[in-house]
Parts: structure tokens; C-alpha cells; sequence
């Protein structure tokens, strides 16, 4: 022990003296209501003379099982401390597995879109041969509604209908040798 004198001492120092816990003198301090005698910037000082209703406290026989029931040996807290890493490794893992999960749902939900893509770019494939198709019809019944007017242009829709399709059987067959097509007349030129 620290011999007794008018030297001041830090709260740590004082619990070292009296061989307790700085924690209890903090406690004592508040309940006693001591003020500090100094304070070197965050550190208060204090008479060691102010703490002899504490060092009675603790050599009677009940303060010091009291103390040991609250004092932690070095076992207890490595073993809390192997307890926390434990704690601390499942949840680690579980983060890991509710990662890999979400991935997994992800390449499922990419998998799914790409499917979906393949199955529009089918659908606009089909509209588009649709659309071609259905301006064909529409061209034909243009064809037929002027010759309805007009029974003396019926001759040059026919030869305007043979040349379409001379022309879409010309494509299809790729021949080499020259047509030659007759000067395309606009429906104002009909009347």
C-alpha cells in the first residue's frame, strides 16, 4: 500500500491503494459526494485521507464477498469473449448463406428476363410479318375499290398486279435478267 500522506491521486491510483476496483471508488465518490481537490485537465485528484470510510467498507467481511461476486477473472472473460466470436461467426455465416441466396434468386430472375426478351423479339417478329403481310391486303383491296369506280382501269390494275407480283416472284427467284416496269401511277391519276 501507498503510504497515507496529503498526496493526491488519481482514482485509479486510490483503487490501487485500497486494493478494489476504480468503478467502486467512482461509486463511493458519487454517493459521498467528495469533490476533487485538482484537476490536471481531464484527471481529478483527490486525498486519499477523503477514502477511509471506504477502506473500513472493505475490510469488513461482506463487502469483500460482495466484491468477489462481482469481480471477473481472466477465464470468465475469455471465455465470454470465445462466446461472442462464436455469436459473431453464425451470424457471419448466415449473412454469407442469405447472400449466396440472393444471388442465386437474381441469376434466377436474369434467366427469366433473357427468356422473356427471346420471347418478344419472336412476337415483333411475327407483328412484322403481320404488318407486311396485312399492307399487301391492304394494297390489293385498294387495287379492287378503284377498279370498282372506274370498270375501264381494270386492264391497268391486272397488268399492275402482274407486275407485283412478277416482282415479288422475281425476288424470290433472284433473276438476273431485266424487267422493265411500267411508270407507277398514283390514285389521282386514276380519275
Amino acid at each position: 500500500m501507498l503510504k497515507v500522506s496529503e498526496e493526491l491521486l488519481t482514482k485509479s491510483k486510490i483503487a490501487d491503494a485500497l486494493g478494489t476496483n476504480p468503478m467502486r471508488v467512482t461509486r463511493f465518490i458519487e454517493r459521498n459526494k467528495i469533490n476533487a481537490v485538482k484537476k490536471e485537465g481531464k484527471r481529478e485528484l483527490f486525498k486519499l485521507t477523503d477514502f477511509n470510510a471506504l477502506k473500513k467498507e472493505l475490510n469488513e467481511p461482506e463487502a469483500k464477498k460482495e466484491a468477489q461476486s462481482h469481480a471477473f477473472s481472466k477465464d470468465d472473460y475469455i471465455l465470454t469473449l470465445k462466446k461472442q466470436l462464436e455469436d459473431q461467426q453464425k451470424q457471419f455465416d448466415e449473412v454469407l448463406k442469405s447472400k449466396d441466396e440472393t444471388i442465386d434468386s437474381l441469376k434466377e430472375t436474369i434467366a427469366t428476363s433473357k427468356h422473356a426478351y427471346e420471347d418478344m423479339k419472336d412476337q415483333l417478329t411475327v407483328k412484322d410479318n403481320q404488318i407486311t403481310a396485312l399492307t399487301k391486303l391492304t394494297n390489293n383491296a385498294q387495287t379492287l375499290n378503284l377498279v370498282d369506280k372506274d370498270p375501264k382501269r381494270l386492264q391497268s390494275a391486272q397488268g399492275n398486279a402482274e407486275t407485283s407480283n412478277e416482282k415479288s416472284s422475281s425476288d424470290e427467284k433472284a433473276d438476273s435478267r431485266p424487267t422493265e416496269r411500267p411508270k407507277k401511277k398514283h390514285w389521282w391519276q386514276f380519275y
